[in-house]
């Protein structure tokens, strides 16, 4: 339940859809970083991280922790002194940031992953994404090394998994 609310609410609320699907080349680029768990930011050309709604969302999950906690906590932090509570604002600060980092690197994964199974089942509709997207990457890794390039990386790619089977 929580993976659908994540799929079909929270990624398009943080994320410009592109208009267009992927072209094959692109798609093999994204699929070849994704299976090489390498940084798929800027990759996909149109998906695009609205950055307030980045932070407003996480400053709302953030307020739904620490406000109740702060409430339970009260009367312990009225009593500790200011230069105390000074330190803790700053390691809250710290601590937002940091996971707001890891938060919109995990976000643009799940997105990225999200649009290439999009792509996937229009380039390669007989073929499951999940069974098929490893032996897809090393296929384009040996197409790239052997300098096959635009229509002909298509064609390499399609033979490649007409052998396998």
């Amino acid at each position: 339940m929580l993976e659908k609310w994540i799929d079909e609410k929270l990624l398009p609320f943080l994320f410009t859809h592109p208009k267009h699907p992927m072209r094959f080349n692109e798609l093999m680029r994204a699929n070849k970083l994704l299976v090489d768990d390498m940084p798929l930011e800027g990759q996909i050309p149109g998906m695009k991280l609205r950055l307030f709604r980045a932070y407003l969302f996480m400053f709302m999950v953030f307020n739904a922790v620490l406000i109740p906690l702060a409430m339970i906590l009260h009367e312990l932090l009225a009593k500790i002194d200011c230069h105390v509570a000074i330190v803790l604002a700053v390691f809250f600060t710290l601590f937002f940031f940091g996971v707001l980092s890891i938060f919109k690197q995990w976000a643009t994964e799940k997105m990225a992953e999200k649009l290439i199974k999009e792509a996937w089942k229009i380039h390669f509709p007989y073929y499951d994404y999940e069974n098929y997207h490893t032996k897809v990457a090393k296929f384009y890794d040996d197409a790239v090394e052997r300098g096959v390039t635009g229509a002909n990386l298509e064609m390499y790619i399609m033979n490649a998994l007409s052998l396998e089977q």
